[in-house]
């Protein structure tokens, strides 16, 4: 799959005024050959081409990590605001360019140290070659920019490598196996040191590799521990818009239909509205009245392709303005807290959270669900 010139455009400017700052597997591939796209029209602009490739370096640290930090963010957001300017302005201006180059670099060392630092707890200047911690493919000046073709040849490298992983999404089970294999190998010393390597003549490139992802501390976020498909795993609670025990008659009409209609949750002379939190609350009665939610089968290796045979609890969920119904086994009542997190990315399943009693256990994506098979509500 390749990118227009305009769509790669019209990507940059979605993903700089995007609100959800966490970028996702499916986001980060668009960007990916985006900016390969990109690489190709800048080749002849030195400046340009380099602040390309450095944005291409923090995509790269960003998918190795498995995790979306604002500084990364605000970086990527900051380099692909100034590629789509330059790509509107009518006239080349290589000085003006030159300027932002020395400051996009300047921000990019920055972020370098900062992560280094968060790493380690000692500045750049302080590491030794054993804890030394650099974005992979550190950007190189524009004078050493001058032929960029061996950082092309990685782009097309990726290009083909996403556009297998996009074959294999399309074979069914088997396929998922063979791309968790695949990844499993992407992710190998070996591959790494090819595919994210330092070209900037740096003579020990093995340096550069990113560290494996790893257990990353995060704010004490509330889940909720739920079983779907006999398989024990987290939400957030943050998503969750209601919970409601289903008698098996009822649970087996919503499986034929493989909706839920909203309606059925209302009560005389109480409001639909009120037994919803979330936007769902927000909703006029009217319209939830006609709603129809589809029942979401999460996706993963661990899960069956087809829906539970039957459910006793259903759970509505919401992010934003996406909505739709999970059938569980099992919902426990009480809140847990996640303290931290490991992303290991397995279809609608993000990883692994650490919960503060010392549990561990997957940790579901909610958006990915909602955006696949969920309902779009634009109130």
């Amino acid at each position: 799959m390749t990118l227009s010139i305009e769509d790669s455009i019209l990507r940059l400017k979605a993903e700089i005024i995007a609100q959800d700052w966490r970028l996702s597997p499916k986001r980060a591939e668009q960007l990916d050959l985006a900016f390969l796209c990109l690489l190709d029209h800048f080749k002849g602009r030195k400046a340009a081409h380099a602040m390309l490739v450095m944005a291409t370096n923090v995509l790269g640290y960003i998918k190795n990590r498995g995790a979306s930090p604002p500084e990364t963010i605000d970086f990527l957001k900051e380099a692909m605001a100034h590629i789509v300017s330059l790509y509107e302005d009518l006239a080349d201006d290589p000085p003006k360019e030159e300027e932002i180059f020395q400051s996009l670099f300047a921000r990019f060392t920055t972020l370098k140290e900062k992560i280094q630092y968060k790493r380690t707890g000692k500045p750049e200047s302080q590491q030794t070659p054993q804890t030394e911690y650099r974005l992979p493919l550190q950007a190189a000046s524009p004078e050493q920019q001058e032929s960029g073709s061996e950082v092309n040849e990685i782009m097309a490298v990726h290009q083909l490598l996403m556009e297998f992983k996009s074959a294999l999404a399309r074979t069914g089970t088997v396929g998922q196996e063979l791309d968790q294999l695949f990844d499993s190998w992407l992710d190998s010393k070996a591959v790494t040191a090819i595919l994210y390597g330092n070209f900037a003549n740096d003579p020990t490139p093995e340096r550069t590799m990113p560290l494996a992802p790893d257990i990353t501390p995060c704010p004490p976020t509330k889940v909720r521990i739920v079983s779907v498909s006999g398989l024990p795993i987290a939400i957030q609670s943050s998503v969750i818009a209601m919970v409601r025990p289903v008698k098996e008659a009822k649970a087996m009409a919503y499986l034929q239909g493989a909706t839920v209609p909203l309606k059925d949750f209302s009560r005389f002379l109480l409001k639909l509205s009120g037994l919803f939190s979330g936007s769902l609350s927000l909703v006029k009665e009217g319209t939830l009245k006609k709603l129809n939610l589809p029942i979401i089968i999460p996706q993963g290796q661990e899960f069956p392709e087809s829906p539970p045979p039957k459910f006793s609890r259903l759970m509505i969920i919401s992010n934003g303005n996406w909505h739709g119904a999970l059938a569980c086994d099992d919902i426990l009542g009480a809140d847990q807290v996640m303290t931290q997190f490991a992303k290991q990315q397995n279809g609608d399943l993000a990883g692994v959270a650490y919960l503060e009693d010392g549990r561990q256990i997957p940790l579901l994506d909610p958006l990915s669900m909602l955006r696949r098979e969920g309902l779009l509500l634009m109130r």
